[in-house]
């Protein structure tokens, strides 16, 4: 049968994955029931749940056995502001958030308050980049073609500058010449 009620009590150590359920309307508390995921085996997704959170449960009729299918909205817990029917996000207890917008076409990731980390092999970026803020690389930079400093159309290209030699006032190529 399915029942509503609020997270008690949550479960750690060989009990983590676990929480306790309090069903007020026969004043009682559950075992421990499984809580939900959308994958345990070979993709594992953790998700947690806070206690006083008001869980769907599918419980026997003694409410001895049974199993926490969900979290659910309340009055006291509303879906977050940016919540639509063509986004899918999920937003931290400090703010930051992961959005996605199928209307727009659009990944956003906020973290303003945190360092994002990516760890790969490579990290591969086909489109413009825009950086506004410092930039700090702790190896080699390399182009294939040509950085440029200032304005577009203005600035001026490491490839192509010139220098004048010292004593003749003429330009010279670049050292070492490309």
């Amino acid at each position: 049968m399915l029942r509503l009620g609020i997270i008690s009590e949550l479960g750690s150590g060989e009990h983590l994955g676990f929480a306790r359920v309090s069903f007020d309307e026969v004043g009682m508390v559950s075992g421990w029931l499984s809580l939900p995921s959308f994958g345990t085996k070979t993709a594992k997704i953790w998700c947690p749940v806070a206690i006083n959170s008001q869980v769907a449960c599918l419980m026997d009729d003694m409410c001895e056995q049974g199993v926490i299918v969900e979290a659910l909205w309340s009055k006291t817990d509303m879906p977050p502001k940016w919540a639509k029917e063509n986004i899918i996000g999920i937003q931290f207890s400090n703010g930051a958030m992961v959005l996605y917008d199928s209307e727009a076409n659009e990944l956003t990731v906020e973290a303003p308050d945190s360092d994002v980390h990516l760890i790969c092999t490579n990290l591969n970026i086909s489109g413009n980049v825009n950086i506004t803020g410092d930039l700090l690389v702790s190896d080699t930079i390399r182009a294939d073609n040509d950085v440029r400093v200032g304005e577009p159309g203005l600035g001026v290209s490491l490839k192509k500058h010139m220098h004048p030699t010292a004593g003749t006032g003429s330009p010279s190529t670049p050292f070492p010449p490309s």
